[in-house]
């Protein structure tokens, strides 16, 4: 009879200390009951009121410092800490990234990117006025209202690039726009441009640039040229389609087929050219292979100058070229 009731005392301490650990874990781990990241509360603690962090609602840093204060007589700052939150929160936020990327393509259109913009106030926030820097352009009409905790889109155009512009040179500017968070609130966001496309150049077989006309050559024969091979290589920093050549007359060779050849970046498509006279018998020649592209191409499209010279001159050479 004696030992029954210590042991439901022994259990009964426990339990307690148990649960209060519970209530103690539950009470520290609530947040803000309507979902706003952290970033934007800190609740009061021992009576120090609710902080605010963001953009805007500054004018009201005095109200939630005043009721943080205030709860130094509230043992767990609660009601201090709840209402310098609310007050705080209650004007528009402005929420945005420091700075936006706006590429654009060698000829290519100028295609705009969108800057989102969060408003993590409880009241509309407005984009009045909007401008850029550096040849940017905004597109979205203004002013652009964004509602409590609602996200909304500024379009910016990135400058035309100039006509000797390079493949991977960059552009930076600035964005400056206007809100009603404060009177005459301005925030600021970086703006930068990469160029982008592809960009060829012709080499020999063995990769070294062609500075002058690829000379055919006669290994095989002496009457006909070999098929010499040269490669057209991508050294932009965006993949194209590359279609041809064209064959004058008197030179052919292998080409890209109807469809093209995907080439990119750092990679090459090798081909090979040579004499053609099936139909004529001509000995020796010379002419230029061109070539289109489709995608985004900085610079021109260059063009291969091919020398058939002569070697032993005969009548009706006849010489053909191998072919895809």
């Amino acid at each position: 009879m004696v030992i029954a009731p210590l042991m439901s005392k022994a259990c009964w301490l426990p339990s307690v200390s148990f649960v209060f650990g519970l209530c103690a874990v539950y009470l520290s781990a609530c947040g803000s009951s309507d979902d706003r990241p952290s970033s934007l509360v800190t609740r009061g603690e021992s009576g120090q009121g609710g902080g605010f962090v963001g953009h805007g609602g500054n004018h009201f840093a005095d109200a939630g410092q005043a009721n943080g204060n205030a709860g130094t007589e509230d043992p767990g700052g609660e009601t201090a800490g709840a209402a310098g939150e609310a007050t705080s929160t209650a004007a528009p936020v402005a929420l945005f990234p420091q700075q936006l990327q706006v590429d654009v393509g060698c000829g290519a259109q100028r295609e705009p990117s969108a800057l989102v913009l969060r408003n993590g106030g409880l009241l509309p926030l407005v984009i009045s006025s909007a401008t850029a820097t550096a040849g940017y352009s905004v597109m979205t009409k203004l002013p652009l209202e964004i509602a409590a905790m609602a996200s909304a889109t500024l379009q910016v155009t990135p400058p035309a690039a100039k006509a000797n512009a390079l493949v991977g040179d960059m552009i930076s500017g600035s964005l400056t726009f206007l809100t009603n968070e404060a009177e005459g609130a301005s925030h600021e966001v970086a703006l930068n441009t990469t160029l982008f496309g592809g960009q060829l150049e012709l080499t020999d077989g063995q990769g070294k640039p062609l500075n002058t006309a690829l000379t055919l050559t006669y290994l095989s024969s002496d009457a006909c040229p070999d098929d010499v091979r040269y490669r057209v290589r991508n050294i932009g920093n965006l993949a194209i389609t590359l279609l041809g050549p064209t064959f004058p007359a008197h030179l052919g060779g292998t080409s890209t087929g109807v469809d093209g050849q995907n080439v990119a970046p750092g990679e090459f498509v090798e081909l090979q050219v040579s004499g053609n006279s099936t139909n004529d018998g001509a000995c020796s020649a010379s002419g230029e292979l061109t070539f289109t592209t489709r995608g985004s191409v900085c610079g021109s499209v260059p063009k291969l100058s091919v020398s058939w010279p002569t070697n032993t001159q005969t009548a009706n050479c006849k010489c053909g070229v191998s072919s895809e």
